[in-house]
């Protein structure tokens, strides 16, 4: 869930029900990990994949 700023109301930028390949969603998500710039790293582990999201944007 990501708030941004001065709103009254989180989104959901991904999502995870273990059956999927799409880019917003997760097979088996197994850590996750932040770096300096606000960028939030998801290792999924079926699918063989790290994906980084900017959790600061806005999209």
């Amino acid at each position: 869930m990501r708030w941004s700023k001065d709103t009254k109301q989180g989104t959901v930028p991904v999502s995870g029900n273990n059956q999927e390949e799409q880019l917003n969603q997760f097979y088996f998500p197994q850590d996750l990990s932040f770096d300096r710039h606000s960028n939030l790293y998801i290792v999924d582990y079926v699918n063989a994949r790290i994906q980084r999201f900017n959790i600061g944007s806005s999209s």
